[in-house]
């Protein structure tokens, strides 16, 4: 199968580009790591054995607009959703061509991608794909398709980066050491879930219920990325009144069940209600004070900052 017909396919299945990386065992991190990335693979022979290649897929998105009185939510999680279903599907038809393909997670994104040629990591860790800046989600296909591009892990800074300091100056955890690593313990989207946030980063979320996403926001690599309107089906299931009143199924079809977990929309709702002045849903607030931790932390701290500006407010 020829490099055109991949790129081709990999279109159909609404993947915008594709490259290809090598298959040399990729660099690992030194020191903490994201604690999703503490079981990833260095060498992809290990996922497949007759690995002559990595094919990296991009597939690009829109951010969201806001979206008050409600929640907010990164548009990459559905991207990724759907993504990672379409490179399942994908690999998939490679396989029914001839092709031995694995469509993979557990192998190292970023180096590879930097390996491949869609380019190199930025002060805010992350990678931007040509025109789509950092607003993609890349997936990986371990594949025995032969890669005439040599194992090049040359490391350094996107050059747009080199005088740029607009996502560290964002960044309100001062979590981006601006090398392109970042500090985990400070960054709020990598704290343990089953905890609660730690007091001083509850201010700091916003309505968002996963991720952080303002590295992003200033990055002037995303400069020509506009963002949208949010689909209805996505609004719908960003209420405030229906997460908090358990309603979170709506988000399994759009960001899969891994992300969609209860306990995890609780927790963020509440602080979300509390960011978006939401006295109206004390009552449910209430409520989950008696659930395990750490949502009943939160849904404390929310009912608090709610009935301080309430205080304030009549002073």
């Amino acid at each position: 199968m020829t490099g055109d017909e991949v790129r081709a396919a990999a279109r159909s299945f609404g993947f915008e580009a594709i490259a290809m990386a090598g298959t040399a065992p990729v660099p690992m991190p030194e020191g903490a790591i994201h604690p999703q990335a503490m079981g990833l693979i260095a060498d992809p022979h290990e996922i497949l054995p007759e690995a002559r290649s990595v094919l990296l897929l991009v597939m690009p998105y829109r951010p969201f607009k806001p979206n008050p009185p409600d929640a907010e939510i990164d548009a990459y999680y559905i991207a990724s959703n759907r993504a990672h279903e379409n490179a399942r599907l994908f690999a998939d038809w490679l396989c029914g061509h001839g092709v031995k393909a694995v469509m993979t997670s557990a192998l190292r994104v970023k180096p590879l991608s930097a390996r491949a040629g869609l380019g190199r990591q930025g002060r805010n860790t992350l990678i931007a794909a040509g025109q789509y800046g950092t607003r993609v989600s890349l997936q990986t296909i371990v594949t025995d398709i032969p890669c005439a591009r040599a194992d090049d892990d040359a490391r350094g800074l996107d050059e747009r980066c080199l005088h740029c300091r607009a996502c560290m100056d964002a960044c309100p955890t001062h979590a981006l050491r601006g090398d392109g690593t970042l500090d985990i313990a400070r960054c709020v989207r990598a704290q343990p879930e089953s905890l609660p946030l730690p007091e001083a980063m509850r201010p700091l979320t916003g309505a968002s219920l996963l991720g952080c996403d303002l590295c992003q926001r200033v990055c002037p690599r995303n400069a020509a990325v506009e963002p949208i309107d949010i689909p209805p089906d996505v609004k719908k299931a960003l209420s405030l009144e229906g997460l908090l009143s358990g309603a979170y199924k709506a988000f399994i079809p759009l960001i899969g069940r891994n992300n969609a977990r209860k306990l995890r929309l609780l927790n963020r709702a509440a602080l979300a209600a509390a960011h978006r002045n939401r006295k109206d849903l004390l009552p449910l607030l209430e409520s989950l004070t008696q659930l395990p931790e750490p949502v009943s932390t939160h849904a404390r701290w929310a009912i608090e900052r709610l009935r301080e500006k309430t205080c304030n407010e009549q002073i």
